[in-house]
């Protein structure tokens, strides 16, 4: 038996071939197998016995057989007095900042504490990216590292009219001043009906809401079992819609109202109250309309009189609530148990320790090497992505998430909406085990919006290496004789990059994937609950409570900046065509079949995709001139995997043109410091005239041949809920992704590098073979090392 790491096998892989009697036939041969077998039965009978033992006496443990695993690379902290370019802000920053904003007389700031609704105060606080060409200087060692800044934004409800705005603020840490960010390509100034509702105004609100729900107090309480004045037991949550109305300037909020607790969420009453707040005034706020059991009213006391007199058509509780069982859309254990007797499920351990690299927000991994944040209103961004030092992308990130709903009544009419805007970057904590393998490095995360100082939320952001379960790659080479010449194969172990966005009731599991062959998988998958409501079923199926889940379509746009081979590149597609033609065999016949044609697309309207599925193609990224080995032009091509075509039309519809972006699969633009994103925060309370209009990125047409570019990438899929969306949506099936692979790029796959291949060949003896595995020992079994079970969930508060 011959191996290279000095395995025996056990098993042939080749047919023996014996000329004489075989050894199996003799008598003595059968003596001695009854032999074994009988000292066998006695080992096994005593070492069964001593399992029973230890299992019975609790001796049994992992840490009695294996040593614990090595720590592998380092993981480093942020370095505060040296942050790198894209490090968040640190907690004194974000008090340098505030201090110095709060100083400047001419912007006539009160503090976050001391403001009401109609001073200027200090809305948000984060970092501010430094400007493409100035990093790259600096990453590429030609120009000094640019200073640290702070995105600030100011409500500015003391100005006439008021306003919101944005400043950039430097140089940190000692701030000296501040200027007016309003980039070219957005509108400016932000108009006040466009701001996110923060923590000033709904205080003014909720009074509102208070003394409409107290005057119909018995009529809540008789229709629905639940109450929300005053309430102690059987309550109800109020949440409100966006869009704040159906045209530019309307500030209007549809509020809802679903159960209180565990899983309430799933339960929606008939009943919503409008409030009217577009004036600078309170004062002048006020109950609009009121909605009840599929009837509009224009005032509460409408709602009173009618429902006293008998005109009003009546709501009465579902049965399935009548008992106030709140079990079925909790995560109690019930039905049958799987498995049957409670068991531990595969882990993952680290065997040769981490592989992967972290300094601040910092990672390397085979060969990988790329920069993260987590911004407030952007979401993830990864920042110079190289592999084995080459930049693939200047930036990958995440800009906004939509979902926009479908129905008959004022919730789902009003449905629409931006995840941007409500904080899509906010990562709640990571559930070590289940969010993110318990080998899982993990990271804090320190943000400030519609707080007076910033929040920190604890395990926020994971890094970990997974065997993704699939060969990489592998091949069985058979000699078609009953054997084989080779066998080879690589796991495909990954790097995975994962924060979990959630807003009020969905979860966003966003991940960034290394493969070891260059590959980088972008992917995000939907969790949580539904939101379902009184509707009909023209909008979905019957469910749980008398309730329909409300059809809707689930988008996610991400900005691509490939960089290949530095900044000046083109974009191809590789289209496969039809042909019909003459069969070179057999000239008498046709032979249909596909080729390739190779288009440049020279403009950015050339370069707007809807997908067709006739025309099927390849989206290619590429530098002119840098060839490999064979002469091809090195590229990455954006590869589709989750992609839907929304239904609704822009040209018919006013709401679309605030997510222009959701209309195509991809656009590839020129890559300006004017757009440097595709949505916006305020774009959710204006729709219909947005601050950040996409569809001009591309109505400008520029030429997009060996420019820098972008390709503006959207995730897609239509989502009818189901019986087995409760109590919650699974990932499973909603898991959507798109790749950047390389295209010619490499002369061959980059993972041959890998030791952690293995190729088997036939050995010199007869059902013998050589395991070659590159030098990756296969050693005892670790342990990884284990801490205790610790989750809080908070997030309020710095410390």
């Amino acid at each position: 038996m011959e191996s290279s790491d000095s395995k025996a096998y056990t098993y042939s892989a080749v047919p023996e071939k014996n000329a004489e009697r075989p050894a199996w036939k003799t008598v003595s041969f059968w003596q001695a197998i009854s032999l074994v077998l009988f000292f066998a039965c006695i080992a096994l009978a005593v070492a069964l016995g001593a399992f029973v033992t230890s299992v019975n006496s609790g001796e049994l443990g992992e840490s009695q057989h294996s040593a614990p695993c090595p720590a592998g690379f380092p993981v480093e902290p942020v370095n505060e007095d040296d942050p790198g370019l894209y490090d968040d802000l640190s907690l004194a920053e974000h008090n340098d900042v505030r201090v110095y904003m709060e100083s400047q007389e001419s912007l006539g700031l009160t503090p976050w504490d001391e403001a009401g609704f109609r001073d200027n105060y200090i809305n948000a606080i984060e970092l501010h990216v430094p400007a493409k060409s100035e990093a790259l200087a600096f990453l590429d060692g030609i120009g000094a590292k640019p200073e640290r800044q702070a995105l600030v934004t100011v409500h500015a409800g003391g100005k006439t009219p008021p306003v919101v705005e944005e400043y950039v603020v430097g140089p940190l840490p000692n701030p000296a001043r501040h200027t007016l960010y309003s980039p070219s390509g957005r509108k400016s100034p932000i108009p006040w009906t466009s701001r996110a509702v923060d923590a000033k105004e709904y205080p003014l609100i909720f009074p509102l809401i208070g003394e409409a729900t107290a005057a119909l107090h018995n009529i809540l309480k008789e229709s629905y079992g639940y109450t929300y004045h005053n309430c102690s037991g059987r309550c109800l949550v109020g949440i409100d819609t966006v869009p704040k109305g159906y045209r530019s300037g309307e500030r209007r909020s549809w509020f809802m109202f679903h159960r209180a607790g565990i899983g309430g969420v799933t339960y929606f009453i008939g009943f919503m109250i409008q409030i009217t707040h577009e004036s600078a005034d309170p004062s002048d706020w006020h109950v609009s309309r009121v909605f009840y059991n599929n009837q509009y009213f224009d005032s509460v006391e409408q709602l009173i009189t009618g429902y006293a007199d008998g005109s009003v058509e009546k709501d009465t509780p579902d049965a399935d609530v009548q008992g106030d069982d709140i079990l079925y859309p909790t995560f109690i254990r019930r039905g049958k148990p799987q498995p049957a007797s409670p068991s531990r499920g595969p882990t993952l351990t680290e065997p040769g320790g981490r592989r992967y690299a972290v300094r601040g927000r910092h990672i390397e991994y085979m060969g990988w090497s790329f920069d993260w944040r987590l911004g407030t209103s952007q979401s993830m961004q990864l920042y110079d992505v190289r592999m084995n030092g080459e930049r693939i992308a200047y930036e990958v990130s995440s800009q906004d998430a939509a979902s926009f709903y479908s129905g008959s009544n004022p919730a789902m009419l009003n449905n629409l909406f931006l995840d941007s805007y409500w904080d899509v970057g906010r990562s709640y904590e990571l559930a070590r085990g289940v969010d993110c393998p318990e080998t899982a490095t993990c990271f804090d995360i320190l943000q400030q919006r519609s707080t007076k100082v910033p929040s920190l939320t604890k395990n926020a952001v994971c890094v970990f290496e997974l065997n993704a379960g699939i060969p990489l790659r592998r091949h069985f080479d058979s000699d078609f004789a009953g054997g084989f010449h080779s066998y080879g194969g690589m796991a495909d172990h990954v790097l995975v990059l994962r924060h979990i966005n959630t807003v009020y009731n969905y979860d966003y599991v966003y991940d960034y994937i290394f493969h070891q062959n260059g590959v980088i998988e972008v992917r995000v998958g939907l969790t949580g609950y539904i939101i379902p409501s009184q509707d009909t079923t023209s909008y979905g199926y019957p469910l749980y409570a008398g309730e329909i889940g409300n059809v809707h379509q689930h988008s996610f746009s991400y900005k691509v900046d490939l960089d290949i081979l530095g900044t000046q590149n083109r974009f191809e597609t590789v289209d496969i065509l039809l042909e019909n033609i003459t069969n070179p065999e057999r000239p008498e016949l046709r032979h249909i079949q596909t080729r390739i044609q190779r288009n440049l697309r020279t403009t950015e309207k050339e370069a707007a995709v809807q997908y067709d599925f006739n025309k099927p193609k390849y989206y290619n990224f590429y530098r002119e001139g840098q060839t490999n080995r064979f002469g091809v032009n090195r590229g990455y091509r954006v590869q589709l995997n989750g992609i839907a075509k929304t239904l609704l039309p822009r040209q018919d519809w006013a709401a679309m043109r605030g997510v222009a972006w959701q209309d195509y699969q991809l656009v590839v633009t020129q890559r300006k410091d004017s757009e440097p994103a595709s949505s916006s925060i305020y774009n959710q309370n204006d729709l219909y005239d947005p601050v950040v209009d996409f569809q001009s990125f591309i109505d400008d047409d520029e030429s997009i041949v060996d420019e820098d570019l972008v390709a503006w990438v959207t995730l897609s899929t239509h989502h009818i809920p189901h019986s087995e969306d409760f109590p919650t949506t699974a990932t499973a099936g909603t898991q959507m992704q798109f790749f950047l692979r390389p295209f010619n790029y490499y002369d061959e796959d980059p993972s041959v590098g890998s030791s952690n291949a293995v190729l088997i060949t036939p050995g010199e003896k007869s059902g013998s073979v050589r395991v070659e595995r590159f030098g990756t020992p296969t050693g005892p079994a670790c342990v990884s090392e284990q801490s205790p079970f610790h989750y809080t969930g908070t997030w309020r508060g710095a410390n």
